[in-house]
C-alpha cells in the first residue's frame, strides 16, 4: 500500500532499505511517529498501533477507517476540479494573456485598476462548475483566482525576455494556485463539516510545498502551494488508497492515537515480541510547524525510553550527529548509514 498523503520527513523513498532490517515476525507494531505511515503500510504484524501528534492527521486516519463516504465523495468533487480547472485554464488563456498585455503597456495605472479588471474577468469562472453540485462554489473562489493571477501578471510586467511557455506556466500557476488557496479557505473554516474539512485536508497536504503542516498565530493552516511542479498532479491514485478493502482492513486492525511520542509508548504494553518503529522529525529546515522539531531534550529521553525503558525490539532513523551518537554509542546496537541520505542512519536494538 502507499501513502495516501503527503507529509513532511516521508520515508517511503527508503523503504527499500528500511523493510529488510525489520523483523520477519512481528506481534504488535508501534510507531509514536507515522505522519503519512509509509513504513505502517508496508509493514506486516498481528496488530498495529499508530501515533502523531498532529491531531488533524489521525483524524483522517480515523475518518476513513470510519469508511465515511461524504469525505471520499468531497475528495472525489475535489480531485475532478482540479483536473478541470486546467481545461479552463486553456480555455479562458487568451484572455488572461490578453490582461497581462494591457498591464504590460500601461493601461492599468495601479494594482486596484488591474485586480478590478481581473476579477471582472474572473466572473467567468463563477458559473463554470468547478466543483460541481456537491460543494457550492464561493465568491470568495473567485477573488482567490484573481489576487494570484494579479500577483503573477505585475511579477512579469515588462519582462521581455520571458519565453511564451514560461509566461503561460507562470500564468497557469497563479490560476491553480487561486483554487489551493480557497480548498486552504475551506479547511480553515471553524465552522466546516468534517466531511468536507478533512477531504480539503488531505487534498492541501497533497500539494503543500514539501507537505508541511504549518499554522499561523490563530490556528488556520498557511503552507503554500508547492507549485508549478504540482499543476498536473492529481490524486488518483491516493484516493484509489483511501477506498482499498486493503488499507480499510489494516486500518481496522490498528489503534490509532494522537499524544505526544513519550505519553503514547507509556501508555502501551510493549513486550519483547513487539517492534517499535522510531522516525522522529528531523529539524532539517525552519519553519512554523510543530511537527518537523525535535530537540536534544526530547532525543535523549526518547534515548531513555529506547535503551533503558522497553524489552522490544526497536529501529531508530535519525539524522547523524554528535548528539546523537553519543546517546547510542558504545551501547551494543547495530548502527547503519542510510547511502541515498546524507548523515542519515538507522539504529536498531537487535
Amino acid at each position: 500500500m502507499k501513502p495516501f498523503i503527503r507529509w513532511y520527513g516521508s520515508k517511503e523513498e527508503d523503504l527499500e532499505v528500511i523493510l529488510p532490517l525489520m523483523p520477519e515476525k512481528i506481534r504488535n507494531y508501534y510507531e509514536p511517529f507515522v505522519g503519512g505511515g509509509s513504513c505502517y503500510l508496508s509493514v506486516n504484524a498481528d496488530r498495529y498501533f499508530i501515533n502523531d501528534k498532529c491531531k488533524e492527521l489521525m483524524k483522517a486516519y480515523k475518518l476513513i477507517d470510519g469508511g465515511y463516504r461524504m469525505m471520499n465523495i468531497y475528495l472525489d468533487v475535489l480531485n475532478n476540479a482540479w483536473k478541470k480547472s486546467d481545461k479552463m485554464f486553456d480555455t479562458l488563456k487568451g484572455d488572461i494573456l490578453h490582461l497581462k498585455f494591457l498591464c504590460d503597456v500601461g493601461k492599468f495605472s495601479d494594482r486596484l485598476e488591474l485586480s478590478k479588471a481581473v476579477a471582472e474577468f474572473a466572473k467567468k469562472i463563477k458559473y463554470s462548475g468547478l466543483f460541481d453540485r456537491t460543494l457550492t462554489e464561493k465568491e470568495s473562489l473567485i477573488m482567490s483566482i484573481a489576487h494570484n493571477l494579479v500577483n503573477e501578471i505585475l511579477e512579469m510586467r515588462n519582462k521581455d525576455d520571458l519565453k511564451e511557455q514560461m509566461v503561460e506556466g507562470n500564468l497557469r500557476l497563479g490560476f491553480k494556485t487561486g483554487i489551493y488557496d480557497y480548498i486552504v479557505e475551506l479547511y480553515n473554516d471553524h465552522d466546516q463539516k468534517d466531511s468536507l474539512k478533512y477531504a480539503a485536508f488531505i487534498f492541501i497536504m497533497n500539494y503543500s510545498e514539501k507537505g508541511l503542516f504549518c499554522t499561523d498565530e490563530c490556528g488556520y493552516f498557511c503552507t503554500q502551494y508547492a507549485g508549478k511542479r504540482y499543476n498536473g498532479v492529481f490524486m488518483d491514485d491516493q484516493i484509489i488508497e483511501i477506498k482499498s478493502n486493503a488499507l480499510l482492513k489494516k486500518l481496522g486492525n490498528t489503534e490509532i492515537s494522537s499524544y505526544d511520542y513519550l505519553t503514547f509508548l507509556k501508555r502501551q504494553k510493549i513486550d519483547k515480541d513487539d517492534f517499535i518503529f522510531v522516525d522522529p522529525p528531523d529539524n532539517a529546515i525552519e519553519d512554523e510547524s510543530p511537527y518537523t522539531q525535535f530537540n536534544d531534550k526530547q532525543h535523549k529521553m526518547l534515548a531513555d525510553f529506547l535503551l533503558n525503558k522497553t524489552k522490544a525490539r526497536w529501529m531508530l532513523t535519525v539524522k547523524e550527529s554528535n548528539y546523537i551518537l553519543d546517546l547510542y554509542q558504545g551501547k551494543g546496537l547495530r548502527m547503519i548509514p542510510v547511502r541515498r541520505r546524507k548523515h542519515y542512519m538507522i539504529i536498531t536494538n537487535y
